[in-house]
Order: structure tokens, then sequence, then C-alpha cells
């Protein structure tokens, strides 16, 4: 069965493997800490363990201790609710909190295991998003969360991923994945970096390849640190990648390869687009692509169907309803032979019984002439019951802002329907986003 330690059978050991921006380690100190650990994760064999909230360096090093030994590893990133910890222990089985001190593992005891576990990989236990309700554990396995990992090893060392997503969390695990799996080396970026020092730490390390979400990415067309990066590769992930994004990044880097990939925690890596434009071709719709078969739901959401359904949620809940079908709650609008990324249907916001999606009047105020990054929310209204808000980071700071409010207001009347106007606009430095750089909409 692979495991993440067996691909250090097929990588140079000499290749730098994982770097900060204080210390590195080469494929083959990776392998020296596997060794030198072999003991301790003898210990630990078929069990289930916890990962709490170490920093992404540590993670790193610990998958590769953990995989292949240990029955489960569940991942637990900062911003989980604490009192939630006690239920995911429960859910995953947990029997030690296990971390590292100079490269040695260590374990403190949870709950003793009854009986050893007859189980023959690794479950990685990764929690959703939890925008709109708790999180729910997945459970993905090195086969699941690979399945669509483009390898060539030749070619790995060309490239130098830097991960600016939370490892914790799907779309961090796939950066690492990709990068380790094709003997590239990762950048990592720790979670209470700010931007400056994120991106500084990516140029000093020579980055050109690079993962983020839309809202990340227009931090860095923002950033005086921009004129120092150089990308080959660029892809997208975690939220919608609008035309305006995707032409920004094509004008300032003409020379990488621009991807925006489609996935999630429960229904893994779904495709990838790579043509320039936003959404989907709809041909995808027609015909299944790379074993994964989409359908419009009856609430026009996208249903998306994996011939081999691996990954499942550890509780009860059924995560494969619908003949198979995982309904991803994203909002889709087919426009000739074109598919469009509307919103996330839990988060609408409803104006007088009516609903407005904050993606879709987002995307409308970056269609101005003025907004360079947009979040849209609802306040509460006596009347009725809520009204869009906007917050605006400007394209140009010295412009009238009585002026530039008047011009994006008569844009989005033309543009939308009166209820999805904004009713109130506010003029921001800089938008909040989470630790997986999406925008933090709760």
């Amino acid at each position: 069965m692979s495991s993440l330690k067996n691909i250090l059978l097929n990588i140079p050991l000499e290749r730098e493997a994982l770097t900060t921006n204080t210390t590195s380690l080469t494929y083959g100190d990776l392998q020296n800490i596997i060794n030198k650990n072999a003991s301790k994760t003898k210990k630990l064999k078929k069990s289930s363990v916890v990962i709490n909230a170490r920093d992404r360096f540590e993670f790193a090093k610990l998958l590769f201790l953990l995989d292949g030994e240990v029955h489960n590893i569940l991942f637990l990133p900062h911003d989980i609710n604490k009192l939630l910890h006690s239920r995911y222990f429960n859910e995953a089985g947990v029997n030690y909190e296990v971390y590292l001190e100079n490269n040695i593992l260590q374990y403190k005891t949870i709950k003793k295991a009854d009986k050893e576990s007859d189980a023959k990989e690794t479950n990685w236990i990764i929690p959703t998003s939890g925008t709109t309700s708790s999180p729910k554990l997945v459970a993905h396995t090195f086969q699941s969360l690979t399945r669509s990992t483009k390898v060539n090893i030749e070619t790995g060392s060309r490239y130098r991923w830097g991960l600016v997503f939370d490892i914790y969390r799907f779309s961090g695990i796939q950066v690492f994945l990709q990068a380790m799996l094709s003997g590239s080396t990762l950048i990592i970026s720790e979670a209470d970096m700010p931007m400056s020092e994120i991106l500084n730490n990516i140029i000093k390390n020579r980055c050109n390849a690079l993962s983020a979400t839309s809202s990340f990415w227009r931090k860095v067309l923002m950033s005086k640190e921009i004129e120092r990066l150089n990308f080959e590769l660029i892809t997208l992930g975690g939220e919608i990648a609008d035309e305006n994004i995707l032409q920004a990044l094509k004008d300032k880097f003409p020379n990488a390869k621009i991807v925006h990939i489609y996935a999630s925690t429960e229904a893994g890596v779904g495709f990838s687009v790579s043509d320039g434009h936003a959404g989907f071709p709809k041909s995808y719709i027609d015909s299944s692509i790379n074993g994964i078969s989409l359908k419009l739901s009856a609430r026009n959401t996208l249903m998306i169907k994996n011939e081999k359904q691996i990954q499942k949620y550890l509780t009860n809940n059924d995560l494969y309803q619908n003949d198979g079908y995982i309904d991803t709650g994203d909002i889709i609008e087919i426009k000739g032979d074109r598919v469009y990324f509307l919103g996330r249907d839990s988060g609408s916001i409803n104006v007088g019984g009516n609903k407005v999606l904050p993606e879709e009047v987002e995307h409308t105020l970056l269609g101005s002439n003025f907004v360079h990054a947009a979040f849209v929310y609802p306040k509460k209204n006596p009347i009725i019951g809520n009204i869009v808000c906007a917050d605006v980071v400007l394209k140009d700071n010295t412009v009238d802002i009585k002026s530039a409010k008047s011009e994006i207001l008569r844009y989005c009347r033309k543009k939308l329907e009166n209820y999805k106007v904004p009713a109130m606009i506010k003029f921001v430095d800089e938008l909040e986003t989470t630790q997986s750089t999406k925008l933090k909409r709760n």
C-alpha cells in the first residue's frame, strides 16, 4: 500500500524538500528523521492520533512519520473552536496527541486503545471549512488525496512551490502532496506571518509555483513586493476565479501557466481549467472528465460524482446521496457553452424574501473600473430582514471617494436587480482573510 514515506524511495535524497524563512531540509534529512523515529512510530502502530495546531513545518514532518503507520490522523487547525475538540477526538477515536521536540516524536496519551486496528492504510481526517455550520470530519486516504496529482520526478526539481494555504485544510494538503510526490521544494509560510513577510519568504526562496485563493492573489497584485515575484505556474482555488483576477494575473505574469481548480474536502479534486477564462466548459457536464461526473441539481447547484468513492464522513452523515453524487452547494449558471459559479447557496442574503448571493454582487463590484477587492455581507433591517453591504478596496486610493461611490453604484444598478445593489459601501485598505487565505465571511 502506498504511503507518504514510500515516495522517498524514488526521489534523489540530496534535493531540497522543505524550507522556511529560517531552515531547510532535504529529502535525505526527512529519511533520517523517519529512521531515527522508527521505534517511536512502532509504539503508535495502528492507533489514532491528533496533530493539534502545530506549526506547518512541524506538521509536514509529522505526516512523513505517521502516514502508513497509524490508523487515523486527525487534523486540528488553529481556528477550530476548542469546544469541538472533545467531540472530534471521540469521532476519530484519538488515542494520542503527537508533536516533535528536536525532530523526535513525542506523544501525550488521550485514551488508550481498546484493541489494535486492522486497517491497512491511514485515514487523513480533515475538517470541512465550516463557513455556515460546525465543520464535519472527512476521512481521506493517501490514495484518495493523490488521485489526480500529476507526478513527474524528473522535472520536479524545476518547481519551488509556495505554501500559503493552511496545511491542515484540503487545499494546503494538495499543495504539500503535489510538491512532495514530484520531488519539488515546498516553501512554507506560517499562519501568523503578515503578507509582506510571506511574500519576502517566497522571494528569498525563489518560489516559481504558487497556489492561492483569488483574495490572496488580489493582495499580491497590490503589494510593493510584486515586482520581485516571478512565477512559472499559478493556480487558484478555494474561491471563485473571476475574469478580472485571471486577466490581471495574465497581464502581470505573461509567461506563467494559470490554472484554476475546483475542489472541496468532501468531493476531493474535481477538475481544473487552464483556458484563462472564468467558469468551465459545458462539455464537462455533458460528459465525464477524468473519472468525474457533473450535473445540475433542481436548486441549480453543482453535483459531483467520483467514479471511485473513497472518502467518507466520520459520523453517520451520508456523504454520497443522490445516486452517488455530492451536492456541493455551489450555485452555477449555464450560459451558452460555458458554466459559471455564482456563489454558495448556504451563504445567500435574504432581502425582503429575495435571495442575494454575496459572490455575485462582489463580482459585479469588481467589474467596475474602481474596485480592486470586495466583500459583501448582510446587515439586519427591521423592515426587509437584511440589507446588502459592501466593503471595497479601491484600485486607486487617490480618487475622490464621493465620486467613486457614485460611479460604483451607477455601475451596479446597470448590472443588478435593485434589491442586490449595496445599500451601504465602506471603503477599506484591506479585506480580512482566513488562514486558508479565503475572505473571512463570519
